[in-house]
This record gives C-alpha cells, structure tokens and sequence, in this order.
C-alpha cells in the first residue's frame, strides 16, 4: 500500500469518528431538551385503601361488613419508660402488666398490644400523653349475625382476606386489587338467597335436634321448590367468624356440599321413582315382607336383605310408609345396572353442585365394573352411595315440580358498590324430565303416608299437608374397613304443603347418643318444628289457622 492510500484511509477514519460523535452529541442534545420541556413521566396514582364488599340476605340483612376499629401499639423507639406506660395501659384497659411487658419482650421498635380496643378502651387511653403510645385506625370485618349461616360465609382473617366459604370463593370481587387513579376502591357487594328469618328458624330446630339427641353433628337445608334457591343451611357445630381463630377446622366445617354420607332410607324415594318412571313398578305391586328378603345370585351366592321389623304386605305406597328394605330391594333387581346408574346421574347424584363455595363434593358411587352383586340392591335403600345433603335437597326437586332437577344456586345478585347490577341469578333445571308425572304422584302419595300413619308422623303439622321420608344409616368408617360401630346418620327429607310444594327439608343428626338412633324420633320432629315456626312466621298458611280467621269473620270478632 503506497503513501497516497494511506492518508486517504486515515482521512476517511478521521472524518467517521467526528460524524459518530456529532451524532452521539446531536443524541444526547434531544434527550436533555425533551426531558427539559417535558412534564416527564410520574408514577400513576394508587388507591391507597380498597374497601372489602358486604355480604347481604335476599332481603339487605347485613351478614358481612368492613367496619373501623381501633388497636394498641407501642412505638417502643419512641419509648422512654415501658414499664410505666404498661402500667398506664393496664388501668385502662383489660390487660395486665406482666402480659403486655411478654407482649413487648423480643420487639425493638414496634409492638402490637391490643389488637381491638373497646369505646371505653379507646377514649380512656386517648386521655393519656405518653411518648409512643399510638391508637391506631384500621379496618377489618364484623359478621352482625354472629354464628348464623357462617359455615356457609366463612370468613376473612385480621388482613382482610377471605379464608373459608363465600369469603374465600369471591375474595377477587370482594377484595380486589387497588385501582389505578382512585382514592378508594370498592370491591362487590353479594346478596344471598338466603333468609335469616329462616335461617334463625331452621338453626334454632337444629340445635335443639342435636342437644336433645346428644348427636355429634347436625345438618339441615331449606330449598326453595320452585327456583332450587338456598333459603336456609344450617351445619352445627357452629362457629363465631368474629373470633374465628378460637374454632377449630373441624368446628368451622360446612357440611352442606362438602360433607358426603350413606343416605339410608331416605334414599328409598328417589329408587321408587326411578322404578315406576322406567315401568317397573305400577300401583299393583305387592310384596310379602318376613323380616328378611333373600335371593340368589345368578353365581350362587345367597344375599340376605333385612328390615327392622316384619312389614307383611307391602305395595308401593307403603313401602314408604313402612320403609321396608326388602320390597325396594326386589323390585329394584327389574331394573339394569347402567339404567340405574343413568337415574342417579340424573338426579345430580354424582354433580358437584357449584353453589359459590369453595369444595362442594361430587359425592361418591363406585363404577358399574367394581359393583358387587349385592351393590344394586343395597343402593335402592341408600347404602354404597354417599352424597351431600344440597345433593338430596336438590335431587327432591323432581319430586317437588314437575319431574325435572333444579340447580340449587346461593348467591341472589352481585351488586356494584354504586349499586349497578353486575350479576342476577337464573333458575337452571334439566333440559329432560328425570321422573314422569306418574312416579310423582305416587311417590308423593307414600310420602304423605309417611306422615299420616307410617314412620314420618312426628314431622306432621296440624292443617299442613307434609310428605315425608325418614332414614337412619350407618356411617362409613373414614378409615377403611367397613363401618364406624353404634354410630348413624338419623335423618328425613319432606315436601311441603304438599298440594303443591314451594319447600324442601333435609334435616340429619350424626352419631346421636340420647338413647334412640332413628330418623323417625330424632330428624323428623326437628322438621316439624320449622314448618311449625313457618306457620306462625306466615310462611305458609294451616287450614286449621284458615278455619279459625274464617270462623271469626263470620261471628263478626
């Protein structure tokens, strides 16, 4: 390379050097001048609270809301006598020295000393001037209705967060994330199906059911017939939500979806119906009971059917008035394996029904290729089955209506803070009828039966017209390994007025020990109880009551 084409490339470099610092210097020129002119970029503004949305009934009844409360803090840097201060606060309130001196030991800077302070609390300590002693401000949530419906609400912990039942299923509509460019956000307001008037009425006969019986356990739904809405649950052992870390898991439990047992007898409805719709069972059948009902399975095998007592002759009717194993039993060998098992899928036997809580059960039925050969006649009396009492409830609403099911549903409305309607339920049945006219009918008639003269009598309720089936189970060892010794499942599910029925009932009491296990003197009086307070409450009208103002009118009172 001569001398010429050496200048000539260190001329180029030279000239490309100076044009890539123009550049750079033109560059960073714009960046200065923009961010001189410009208002430049800030942060978006935060909502700095978010406002937890309330929990109503069907009727605005406040179940759940986010209300102020004041706590006791100790700014123990600002702190120049601890001892004396606690002694101070001790005056005032209902705490003792030792204890918030342990509540201070291990903290340097802050300490929570109490966290809600009573009105008397709060004016009294605001009177003091005491270097770091601070009532703070804050937010959580109070449930007025205390121990009513709470295993359905369940409840949100001391940060505000849903942690069971409807508080933890809506928790991103009830506490949602803080909007941008808002002081406040708002999470959604929830209205129920439920009534608490009902709800008070259905709590108070499931307490008594349990108390009087010594049970472990209660249970009771109220549906309404018509749409499948929840009026009234009720899962005892109950539970405060307002010091629900003094309950245990198990006392916070909510067994109506979740909790899935061997129905019993109960169950005898429901496989009678199936029988009659599919053409099995007619008015006309009889059926000789002994005690005990034997066959032969096409194997060999012997399988023996017991009943409580001797029933003698037994037709459809009665054999829900008398609850007779046996007669179920054989009637339900005419009907197949998979159509049987078509039946109780359409019942909702085997749907986890979504009722807005957190783990509703899909119960349990072993598949038609692990059935024994006992399994089908042992399912039309409500063994080798489990289900939850919403299951039974709903299922019943082919009994109650004209033979479709009806989606049971909890939650009414979701409402804007604002009130602006975001959500409204829609009445949901199957597309097919699960049942024909028919099997209603006669279905109902031993129902009623039941009540009249049978083994549902103590549901009965002066100038009401109740249908009734009573059942008493044995319960499943969790376990393993068969069943749990000396312990039921007393129950009864009933329609009522039973003209044209606008309710359901499922009322059960696990493990009584009161000195009788059935279903018959333990779950049904608790029913009538309800339909009793129902009448008085003008739920429902008595002809008897009818009778009386009718009377009345005419003598001119």
């Amino acid at each position: 390379m001569d001398s010429t084409q050496k200048r000539k490339i260190k001329v180029l470099t030279i000239a490309l050097s100076i044009l890539m610092a123009a550049l750079t210097l033109r560059t960073v020129w714009m960046i200065l001048e923009q961010g001189s002119s410009s208002d430049g970029y800030t942060n978006p503004s935060v909502a700095q609270r978010v406002v937890r949305g309330s929990i109503f009934d069907r009727y605005g009844n406040v179940i759940a809301i986010e209300t102020p409360y004041y706590a006791l803090a100790f700014h123990l840097d600002k702190m120049t006598d601890v001892e004396g201060t606690a002694r101070a606060v001790a005056e005032r309130t209902d705490l003792e020295v030792s204890g918030i001196l342990e509540t201070v030991a291990g903290h340097t800077r802050y300490a929570l000393i109490k966290r809600r302070l009573t009105t008397r609390e709060r004016e009294l300590l605001e009177q003091l001037s005491l270097k770091g002693l601070v009532i703070e401000k804050r937010y959580g949530r109070q449930y007025p209705q205390v121990h009513h419906a709470a295993s359905l609400v369940g409840f949100a912990n001391r940060e505000n967060e849903g942690m069971e039942g409807l508080e933890l299923f809506y928790e991103d509509r009830l506490n949602p994330i803080p909007g941008i460019n808002e002081k406040v956000t708002y999470g959604d307001d929830i209205y129920l199906t439920l009534d608490m008037n009902l709800q008070y009425i259905v709590d108070d006969a499931v307490l008594h059911m349990v108390q009087d019986h010594a049970a472990q356990s209660g249970t009771a739904i109220l549906l309404d017939a018509h749409s499948g809405a929840i009026l009234a649950a009720s899962s005892y052992p109950w539970f405060d939500p307002n010091s629900y870390n003094l309950f245990s898991a198990a006392e916070r439990k909510e067994q109506i979806s979740s909790l899935i047992r061997e129905p019993g007898s109960v169950f005898k409805v429901f496989t009678l119906a199936a029988l009659i719709d599919a053409g099995y069972v007619n008015e006309s059948d009889h059926f000789f009971c002994d005690g005990t009902y034997e066959y032969i399975t096409e194997s060999g095998n012997i399988i023996k059917i017991n009943c409580t007592e001797e029933h003698g002759e037994v037709t459809p009717e009665t054999m829900i008035s008398k609850s007779c194993n046996g007669a179920v039993a054989s009637w339900s060998k005419r009907m197949s394996e998979e159509e049987l098992y078509s039946y109780l899928e359409n019942y909702g036997f085997l749907t986890a029904h979504e009722i807005s809580l957190p783990f509703p059960s899909s119960g349990y039925l072993a598949g038609i290729d692990d059935w024994s050969e006992r399994t089908k006649p042992t399912l039309s009396f409500g063994q080798e089955i489990a289900v939850s009492p919403v299951q039974l409830a709903a299922a019943a609403t082919t009994l109650a209506g004209d033979g479709n099911l009806l989606e049971p549903y909890l939650v009414e409305a979701i409402l804007s803070h604002d009130g602006e309607q975001l959500y409204r339920a829609e009445i949901h049945q199957s597309s097919e009828q699960v049942v024909n006219s028919r099997a209603i009918a006669l279905v109902r008639e031993g129902m009623e039966e039941a009540v009249l003269t049978g083994t549902a009598t103590p549901t009965a309720v002066e100038g009401v017209r109740i249908g009734a089936k009573t059942g008493t189970a044995q319960v499943a060892d969790p376990d393993g390994g068969g069943y749990l010794k000396d312990t039921y499942l007393a129950s009864t599910i009933a329609l009522f007025p039973l003209e044209n029925p606008r309710f359901i009932i499922y009322t059960a009491a696990l493990a009584p020990r009161g000195g009788t296990i059935w279903g018959s003197a333990i779950a049904a009086p608790a029913i009538s109880e309800v339909i009793r307070d129902m009448v008085r409450s003008g739920y429902i009208q008595s002809s008897v009551m009818e009778s009386v103002i009718q009377s009345e009118t005419e003598s001119g009172d």
